[in-house]
C-alpha cells in the first residue's frame, strides 16, 4: 500500500475517480430524473400560474380567429428562486403564431416565450382548434327592447327611439351571416309610469338567441321610449238606490258634472261608454246635494274627478182630486158687448188639483173659480188664457189651458 501511495500514477487516478464522481453528483447522471432541467435537486419547486393571457399573432386586419382560449395555465417545474422569480415578474408570453396559416381551421399549439431554460414548462391547454376566418364588417338596425310587464297599470309604451338607428358590426364572414337579431335592452326596475331614457348595450344574437362572439361599434346606443296614460272622457249615468221614504216624492237627480276623464290602456278605454254613480235616496226627505265617489273600472288608473256633486230634489209627495166639470166665469166683458164660447163646445173644464192629504179632504168644488178675463177686449174672435182661482196651498192643473171666444156688439149681433 505504500507502494501504490508513493506511485505517481496511483495518485492521479485516484483524483480522476474523484473528479468523476464529483461531476456525476453535480449533474444527477444516471440518477432517477433524466430530463435536462434541474428539478430533482433539494430545492426544487412546481408551481402553476393560472389565468395567464393569450396573445395571437395573425393579420387582425383582415382576418378574424376564433377557438382561442382567453387564458391559459402555466405549471413551471425547477429550482425555487427561478419558479419565484418567473412567478413573480411574469414577464414571459404566452401565444399562437397564425401568421403563415391559410383561412380555415387548424389545430395549433399554445407557445411560450421569456421563460428562463432552467424551468420546465406546462401550458394546459398545450393546443387549440382554431378558426381563421375572413373579417367582415355590415351596419345592422338596432331594436329597442324592454319588459312591458313593468309598466303601471294603465300605462303604453309608444315606439322606441333607438340613437345612432345603425351600429357596425365586425366578425367572421360566417358569423356575420348568422345574425338575426341585434338588440338594445333597457334594464329598468320597479313600475315605470313616465318616459324611460337610458345607455343600454347592444347584443347580436342568432335565430335561437345564442349570443354571437362580434365586434360592436358602437357598443352601446341611447334608447328613449315614451310611457303614456291614454285618455278619454265618458258620460256619467245616475242610478237611484233605494226606496224615497213614505210621503217623499224624488222628482229629478241631477249632476253639475255631467263626464268625466278617465286614464287607462287603449284597450281598456275603448270598452268604456259611460260610468254609472250609484245614489241611495231612502233617507232622503228635501232638496239634497251629496258628494259621490266615481268607482274605478278594472284597468283603469285614473279618474278625473273622482268625486262629483249630485244634486236630488224631493218633495212632500202630493195627493190628487179631480173634479170634472168646474164653470167658466167671464170677467170684464165691456157693456154692450156679448161674447160666444167657441171651445171647448161647453162652458166647463176639468180641474186636478194636488196637495197634502188633508188639504184635499176639504177641498170643494165651490172654492175654486175658473177665470176667462176678457177685460178690454174689442168684437171679434180671442184665445184666451184661463186662469184659476183655488185655495192655499193647493195646486192646479186644467184639462184646458186656452179658450176660443167670439165678442160682438149686442145691437150689431
Amino acid at each position: 500500500m505504500d507502494n501504490f501511495m508513493e506511485n505517481p500514477w496511483f495518485v492521479r487516478i485516484i483524483a480522476l475517480l474523484l473528479a468523476i464522481f464529483l461531476f456525476v453528483t453535480a449533474n444527477d447522471i444516471g440518477g432517477k430524473n433524466n430530463s435536462s432541467t434541474p428539478n430533482s435537486m433539494e430545492n426544487s419547486d412546481v408551481d402553476t400560474i393560472v389565468d395567464v393571457p393569450v396573445e395571437i399573432y395573425y393579420d387582425s386586419e383582415n382576418l378574424v380567429v376564433s377557438g382561442v382560449p382567453e387564458t391559459v395555465e402555466v405549471k413551471l417545474e425547477g429550482q425555487r428562486r427561478f419558479v419565484e422569480a418567473a412567478k413573480r415578474q411574469r414577464d414571459f408570453t404566452i401565444y399562437v403564431d397564425l401568421s403563415n396559416l391559410e383561412i380555415g381551421k387548424h389545430r395549433v399549439p399554445i407557445l411560450y416565450k421569456d421563460i428562463s431554460d432552467k424551468l420546465k414548462v406546462t401550458i394546459d391547454p398545450s393546443y387549440t382548434e382554431i378558426n381563421l376566418q375572413e373579417k367582415v364588417t355590415e351596419d345592422f338596425r338596432v331594436e329597442a327592447e324592454f319588459n312591458r310587464s313593468i309598466l303601471a297599470e294603465g300605462f303604453e309604451a309608444e315606439q322606441p327611439e333607438v340613437k345612432p338607428k345603425t351600429v357596425k358590426i365586425t366578425g367572421a364572414k360566417d358569423i356575420i351571416e348568422r345574425i338575426s337579431y341585434v338588440k338594445a335592452t333597457i334594464d329598468a326596475s320597479g313600475l315605470i309610469n313616465d318616459t324611460i331614457k337610458r345607455e343600454a348595450r347592444v347584443t347580436v344574437l342568432d335565430r335561437d338567441l345564442n349570443k354571437l362572439s362580434v365586434i360592436v361599434e358602437p357598443e352601446t346606443v341611447s334608447v328613449t321610449i315614451p310611457i303614456t296614460n291614454p285618455r278619454k272622457n265618458v258620460p256619467i249615468k245616475i242610478n237611484k238606490e233605494g226606496e224615497a221614504p213614505e210621503g217623499i216624492d224624488i222628482k229629478a237627480v241631477s249632476t253639475v258634472t255631467p263626464e268625466v276623464m278617465i286614464f287607462g290602456t287603449t284597450e281598456v278605454l275603448k270598452d268604456i261608454d259611460e260610468l254609472e254613480v250609484s245614489v241611495d235616496i231612502s233617507n232622503i226627505h228635501e232638496d239634497t246635494e251629496i258628494e259621490v265617489p266615481v268607482e274605478k273600472p278594472v284597468g283603469v288608473n285614473k279618474i278625473t274627478p273622482e268625486n262629483i256633486q249630485v244634486k236630488v230634489t224631493a218633495d212632500k209627495k202630493k195627493h190628487e182630486k179631480t173634479f170634472d166639470e168646474i164653470p167658466i166665469e167671464e170677467n170684464g166683458l165691456k157693456e154692450g158687448m156679448e161674447f160666444e164660447l167657441l171651445s171647448p163646445a161647453k162652458d166647463s173644464v176639468m180641474l186636478k188639483v194636488f196637495g197634502e192629504e188633508k188639504d184635499l179632504e176639504n177641498a170643494k168644488e165651490g172654492q175654486f173659480h175658473v177665470i176667462m178675463d176678457l177685460a178690454g177686449l174689442s168684437a171679434g174672435t180671442h184665445d184666451i188664457e184661463l186662469a184659476v182661482e183655488a185655495p192655499k196651498n193647493i195646486e192646479w192643473e186644467l184639462s184646458q189651458k186656452k179658450v176660443k171666444v167670439r165678442i160682438r156688439d149686442k145691437e150689431n149681433g
